[in-house]
């Protein structure tokens, strides 16, 4: 498949990351950080676009991303699950975003047992995002979410320093979704690629958005590879790497 971005070491596919994902090469990844669809089908009606203008909601409706119904959650990611893990290097990381607890049925716990069947699952990292005030929601509102962590089960978990010692909270704030719907802040995903790769490594995003990934291993002197369905974000994603370093 022909790159639809490629510069200094950064290549952005447009297509189905299934496809894609099956055309690399096998242990060839340092680490896998990604944040697929949750499955909520956000921007359809649901509770979170009715509650636009309420205070604390957002001030705008959701916009809808592709293949965010639980139909499409429950089929792609069993299958991406597959494909990823025999392009993880035996000392590798395969970081996941997921919704927080809440609801039914529980999307981490879905992913965490989806996870633990191809590799071997290590650690669930909460994001705490309570920096930007109160969450999405009523009572008890949404204000963190996920990063769930994994490694193949013939190898271990990569750090870049075997001694490091890491909370499994993270504090950061979010950024404001301007150029994707679920758009993660660099800075976040920077410290999941400072923690478990080395300058040089391969940086794989298979649900790579507008780029927050292949921006932060850009700036952090690593390679990337993102992967994504819409057109759109692609071109996004691409003008970011033309901008200059953030960190």
């Amino acid at each position: 498949m022909k790159p639809y971005y490629e510069k200094n070491g950064h290549i952005i596919y447009h297509g189905d990351c299934l496809e894609v994902l099956s055309s690399l090469e096998k242990k060839s990844i340092d680490l896998i950080w990604t944040d697929p669809p949750y499955g909520n089908d956000n921007g359809s009606g649901d509770w979170a676009e009715s509650r636009v203008g309420v205070k604390g909601a957002r001030k705008a409706p959701l916009e809808r991303i592709s293949n965010d119904s639980e139909k499409a959650w429950k089929s792609i990611l069993p299958r991406f699950l597959s494909l990823s893990t025999p392009l993880l290097k035996p000392q590798s990381a395969f970081c996941c975003s997921i919704s927080g607890g809440g609801g039914s049925p529980p999307r981490f716990a879905q992913l965490a047992q989806m996870m633990d069947a191809e590799m071997r699952f290590f650690q669930a990292v909460v994001w705490d995002k309570s920096a930007r005030g109160n969450g999405l929601g009523w009572r008890y509102r949404r204000n963190y979410e996920f990063i769930m962590v994994g490694h193949p089960k013939s190898g271990k978990l990569g750090w870049a320093d075997e001694e490091v010692a890491v909370p499994n909270i993270t504090r950061i704030a979010p950024e404001p979704n301007q150029l994707h719907p679920t758009q993660k802040p660099p800075s976040l995903i920077a410290q999941f690629i400072h923690w478990h790769t080395h300058k040089g490594d391969l940086v794989v995003d298979p649900f790579m958005g507008s780029g927050s990934t292949i921006v932060a291993a850009r700036d952090l002197g690593r390679k990337s590879i993102g992967i994504e369905i819409d057109e759109k974000y692609c071109e996004i994603a691409a003008d970011r790497l033309r901008q200059e370093v953030l960190f």
